[in-house]
This record gives structure tokens, sequence and C-alpha cells, in this order.
């Protein structure tokens, strides 16, 4: 399956109601600005990671990224990212990925310029 591809939804003074997905079991891509932020809501009972993937190498070896908790129940919001995330000949193509997606939703928000 492939990744679920997210657009941004442009925040505003006016406010933004946003259109959450789950993500597949892929995780998620979307075009790294870097005035991104994930909205992750963990709608199931229990809690799940949240892994940014790292594009970078560092001489010649893969990075590993951790891991990040968000408890059942609970939203939590990552970003933004800098250029080591940015998946290599990807035009600024960030992957997330997820340890489980059931009653899990997401949204891509962007600040504006």
């Amino acid at each position: 399956m492939a990744r679920t591809v997210l657009t941004a939804t442009a925040l505003t003074a006016t406010g933004v109601v946003p259109a959450p997905v789950t993500p597949s079991v892929d995780g998620v891509s979307f075009r790294n600005t870097g005035r991104c932020f994930l909205m992750v809501t963990n709608g199931s009972a229990s809690s799940i990671n949240v892994t940014p993937v790292i594009g970078r190498q560092v001489k010649g070896l893969s990075v590993t990224s951790p891991p990040t908790a968000v408890a059942a129940g609970t939203t939590a919001f990552f970003g933004p990212w800098d250029d080591d995330y940015e998946q290599p000949g990807g035009k600024d193509t960030m992957f997330v990925d997820f340890s489980a997606v059931t009653s899990v939703d997401v949204v891509l928000l962007e600040m504006p310029r």
C-alpha cells in the first residue's frame, strides 16, 4: 500500500476547519516547506508511536529517527522540520511513519509566510 499523500491546510487569522484523514499503514508523505506541522489525533485505546523519517545519511549510514509516543485519546503536534528529514531526490518530500493507524487521524497544517 502506498503512503497517504497529505496537502497542507494553510492557517489563517480567521481560522480553518481542517479535514482529518486516516494515514495508510505505510505512513504519510508531504512537501516539507519548513512551515508545516502535523497534527496527530490518537483515538485508539492504546498509545502509538509517530516517527518522522530522516532522509539524510551520515558518512554513508542511514540515521534512525527516534519515535515519539502519542497516548491514547490525545492529540500531538509535530514540526517544523529541517532539510535533514527530506527524502533523497524527493523535491522536499518528507515521510512520517506510525506504529498503528486504527482510529488515528492526521492533518497537515502550514503557517503563512
